[in-house]
């Protein structure tokens, strides 16, 4: 356990870096997700920014479900 927290403490740095990195890149592949259902009609996210000025219950809603 000594020798895991040893690398860690070493390394910390690098890991720092490295996680950032990862996340950076899940980041941009999410964006590039959401970018691209919105542009080819997938999905339209601009429904869903009225949804906190349209939450009553008695509001129409953004999509229906279709139950299979």
């Amino acid at each position: 356990m000594d020798t895991f927290i040893g690398f860690i403490s070493q390394h910390a740095s690098v890991l720092y870096t490295l996680s950032t990195f990862v996340c950076v890149v899940f980041l941009y592949g999410y964006i590039y997700h959401l970018y691209s259902a919105q542009r080819t009609g997938k999905r339209d996210y601009e429904k869903y920014a009225d949804l906190a000025l349209k939450d009553a219950l008695d509001d129409a809603l953004i999509e229906s479900q279709e139950k299979k």
